[in-house]
């Protein structure tokens, strides 16, 4: 099996060598910059599969290269920041990261970080489905590109935010609590907070309207979603 690539996007460079020397030790194949702006052609050249993403750049906020990193790639984020307010959290969490982690940090908890990630992507991909299109009423989610498309208008998404609508559109109908859609999006009922999902089912009802799909993302107070066909 090929070696997990991991790019590093991190200005500290004392961090960033801790960051490099602790995933080689692990087997993980790594890159480094320093700055945003390279690390965004990195991630175009490089596909990474998971980037570590430093919020206080020198040149491009760290916010601002995962809302593009997360527009453009499918690799998942782990954001690094000093700060642990609730607020920072989800504010990174909604512009499209996977996960976040707040200096300092042990070495021990990045690997085990990136090893989640890895693990999650491996049962995805174990079941996904052949087919590559799901109708959700009149529109349509496509995998490859991970588009939904409703009367001729066309939106992207993140993987995320891709693979959370696809598994409440085939529970069309039926309650997903929380943690239900945590265990199957995220493949971690333990470690991701359940706000983050919140945070995601707001990002995909704009992104419904913006093509004006007749579909509900219904919440149930205290207990998750509902999608609904109109």
């Amino acid at each position: 099996m090929a070696q997990a690539k991991i790019l590093v996007i991190e200005d500290d460079e004392d961090i960033a060598k801790l960051e490099q020397t602790v995933l080689e030790r692990a087997d993980y194949e790594v890159k480094v910059t320093g700055n945003g702006a390279e690390g965004l052609e990195l991630a175009d050249t490089y596909k990474p599969d998971v980037v570590i993403l430093d919020i206080g750049l020198p040149d491009i906020s760290g916010l601002d290269v995962c809302t593009s990193l997360s527009n453009s790639n499918n690799a998942f984020v782990l954001m690094v920041s000093g700060h642990s307010r609730e607020q920072d959290v989800l504010l990174g969490l909604g512009l499209g990261a996977d996960d976040y982690i707040t200096k300092p940090f042990s070495g021990n908890e990045l690997v085990a970080r990136v090893a989640s990630f890895l693990r999650r992507r491996e049962k995805y991909n174990q079941k996904k489905e052949e087919a590559g299109v799901l109708q959700v009423g009149t529109a349509k989610l496509v995998r490859d590109f991970h588009t939904l498309g409703n009367d001729g208008k066309t939106v992207s998404l993140t993987a995320l935010e891709f693979r959370l609508l696809w598994f409440l559109a085939e529970a069309e109908g039926r309650l997903l609590t929380r943690a239900q859609i945590l265990e199957h999006v995220w493949n971690d009922t333990s470690g991701v907070p359940t706000r983050v999902v919140d945070v995601h089912i707001a990002a995909l009802r704009k992104k419904l309207a913006e093509v004006g799909a007749p579909v509900e993302i219904a919440s149930v107070r205290g207990i998750g979603y509902r999608l609904d066909t109109k």
